[in-house]
């Protein structure tokens, strides 16, 4: 499993946990709703549309489906990359 480090969501231990790319793709869902491969997409559907992702720290560790909308415990803020951001119309980071 490796990662995309233009978007991460930073957890209560002040970690930041990449989006997760598994066989070439990013996954929505607990169940893989859905597999877009561009990061774009993924960050639209986690930071816009409120669903939930695979995210895993740079090391390898803390490998979870995490959210960042909602009633959401773990992820307290976010980092995109300025340009995905400014694509979508939101802030490069965030905390809630």
């Amino acid at each position: 499993m490796n990662h995309d480090t233009r978007f991460a969501l930073i957890d209560t231990a002040g970690d930041e946990r990449f989006a997760a790319r598994i066989n070439g793709t990013f996954q929505i869902g607990k169940e893989r709703d859905a597999t877009p491969t561009d990061i774009e997409a993924f960050a639209r559907a986690i930071l816009i549309d409120g669903k939930d992702g695979r995210f895993v720290c740079a090391d390898g560790r803390k490998p979870a489906v995490l959210k960042f909308s909602g009633r959401a415990k773990e992820a307290v803020a976010y980092r995109l990359d300025p340009f995905l951001a400014a694509k979508l119309g939101i802030p490069a980071t965030a905390s809630r």
